[in-house]
């Protein structure tokens, strides 16, 4: 079990993949550090040759999901395989926060003794219940990106 959430998809367009690429483009604001903010554009990312990275514009659980994809042209129709991510950057943050507790019950176990040990259940729990936070809004955020980038790539 991840503790994070993935999910990989595949996406058909009948455009080729110089058009799926520019409807992205065009629909995008273009950056590489994946940064939320305001903007009049529904995705936010980049592109490059066959490959594409981006997020949600959609404020505020848009950053939660990063979209990245290869495209591979089949035939008469463009095939992007997407991995969709939780995004790295509160990845670290939810660890860091994760560990705290941890490390604050071990440092009262070795100066109380053994009493501290209680608290080891109420950190599994918050542990469990963030879980579920975690997949809900990555659920969320997923959910929306994934219907923005239907739309542009099928313009």
């Amino acid at each position: 079990m991840k503790y994070f959430p993935e999910k990989y998809d595949e996406m058909k367009s009948l455009n080729s993949v110089e058009k799926v690429l520019l409807n992205i483009n065009n629909n995008s604001q273009i950056s590489h550090s994946l940064r939320m903010g305001s903007t009049d554009k529904s995705l936010k990312g980049y592109t490059e040759k066959n490959f594409l990275k981006v997020i949600s514009a959609e404020m505020p659980l848009g950053i939660l999901c990063v979209f990245e994809g290869e495209l591979i042209q089949k035939e008469h129709e463009t095939i992007i395989r997407l991995s969709s991510k939780f995004h790295r950057t509160f990845r670290i943050l939810l660890y860091m926060w994760g560990i705290l507790p941890v490390f604050a019950v071990l440092i009262n176990c070795i100066q109380t003794g053994a009493k501290a040990v209680a608290l080891i259940f109420p950190i599994v729990i918050f542990y469990i219940i963030i879980y579920f936070l975690i997949n809900f809004f990555f659920k969320k955020s997923y959910e929306n990106g994934i219907k923005v980038l239907k739309s542009i790539i099928n313009q």
